[in-house]
């Protein structure tokens, strides 16, 4: 009777496990993400830039798969969504977008390659299909796209205000440029009162400040841990907000400024040392950022003001091609030093100061102390004038 017993237990456990094995086979959830190209790179582009899903890994992207167009430009693609994630579509480097892998298959079209006359860093707008939980991220990206143009539309009439000596429109179109920043957040923290039912809500808290407003992103973030135990990127968030605090205690108001080396467009090093005894502008930005290129003259024009005064400016690109950066610094008049290690957001430096956006400065005083921080517009005129007289 016991071998029977031992028998039937056996075959229970037995049975047992190839249930557990099948259903875990079966949990196993993949979604299919579709779409069209409208204007494929050649196949020597697609070879040399492949179109790829990416994974966020730290400051990292990390390849899991490669994305194959058909003849007539289509692409279809089985993206894991056993648990539901955000993943990085990479299309050739031309444009990069977050979609969350949950319940449903999406369908997304991309322009492809850039085939205006002149190439600028300006993606367009591309809308996620087919998914509802996909439309928290259609709509931060909207807010995000729109206010990106109107930053460009008012960079460029400030840069004519400036080329007409208006100084006042000039510090007007200013103004309203920080209150495009400014808008831009308050749009943000809407959305985010308005879904906070979803893990998707991790996607709009990227957008937020990790300085300005960290106790907001940290409740949130805790509320998702949770409410969604499983959910890794609140994990990471909270690792990269304890990463982006401690940065913060190195580059706050009244703290020396990290020094570093990098090389400058002749390929000589400058390290920010250099510079000891006087007051200088350590200036990151890009020449793909609309953004950037419109706060330029403003910045050249406070330069020319005060320069002979003392003061200098040390331009860290985020650029990852030598031509544009070069390109920029020439066309927009830029005559101060500027380095790059051409890394792109991977720029070491930037890294360093936990750069997660551009523009972005630190005004820092003769003893190499950190006096201010992100001056745009007026206010950075408005400091340099407390220092240095009118």
């Amino acid at each position: 009777m016991k071998k029977v017993q031992n028998a039937l237990a056996c075959m229970l456990l037995l049975m047992a496990g190839i249930s557990t094995s099948a259903n875990a086979q079966q949990a196993k959830k993949f979604i299919t993400v579709s779409g069209k190209i409208k204007f494929p790179p050649s196949a020597d582009q697609q070879q040399k830039f492949p179109f790829r899903v990416q994974k966020q890994v730290g400051d990292d992207r990390v390849t899991i798969d490669t994305i194959h167009l058909k003849a007539d430009g289509t692409y279809s693609i089985k993206i894991d969504a056993t648990r539901p994630q955000f993943y990085i579509l990479n299309e050739f480097e031309e444009d990069r977008l977050t979609i969350w892998a949950g319940k449903d298959n999406l369908k997304i079209d991309f322009r492809g390659e850039d085939t205006a006359a002149m190439k600028i860093k300006n993606p367009p707008y591309v809308f996620i299909e087919g998914s509802q939980e996909n439309n928290l991220v259609n709509d931060i990206n909207f807010i995000n796209y729109r206010n990106y143009q109107a930053m460009i539309e008012t960079g460029q009439l400030q840069y004519r205000a400036s080329l007409a000596k208006d100084t006042m429109l000039e510090r007007l179109l200013g103004e309203h440029m920080n209150w495009l920043y400014d808008d831009m957040e308050q749009r943000v923290k809407l959305i985010i009162k308005m879904n906070q039912h979803t893990p998707v809500l991790m996607y709009a808290l990227d957008f937020l400040s990790p300085r300005r407003d960290k106790d907001l992103i940290l409740a949130e973030v805790n509320r998702l841990s949770k409410a969604y135990p499983w959910l890794e990127e609140a994990k990471s968030k909270k690792v990269d907000m304890a990463k982006a605090e401690a940065i913060a205690k190195k580059t706050a108001i009244g703290v020396a400024a990290m020094d570093f080396s990098q090389k400058n467009v002749e390929g000589k090093a400058v390290k920010l040392s250099d510079y000891r005894g006087k007051y200088v502008l350590l200036d990151f930005w890009a020449s793909w950022c609309g953004p950037c290129r419109a706060e330029n003259p403003n910045v050249l024009d406070n330069y020319e003001k005060y320069h002979n005064k003392g003061l200098e400016i040390l331009g860290v690109s985020l650029d990852d091609k030598k031509d544009a950066w070069v390109k920029a610094i020439k066309d927009d008049g830029l005559t101060w030093a500027h380095v790059s290690d051409l890394k792109g957001w991977k720029n070491v430096v930037a890294q360093e100061y936990n750069i997660r956006a551009v523009p972005s400065n630190f005004l820092i005083d003769k003893d190499g102390k950190i006096l201010a921080v992100n001056l745009r517009g007026e206010e950075l005129s408005k400091k340099l004038e407390e220092i240095f007289g009118k």
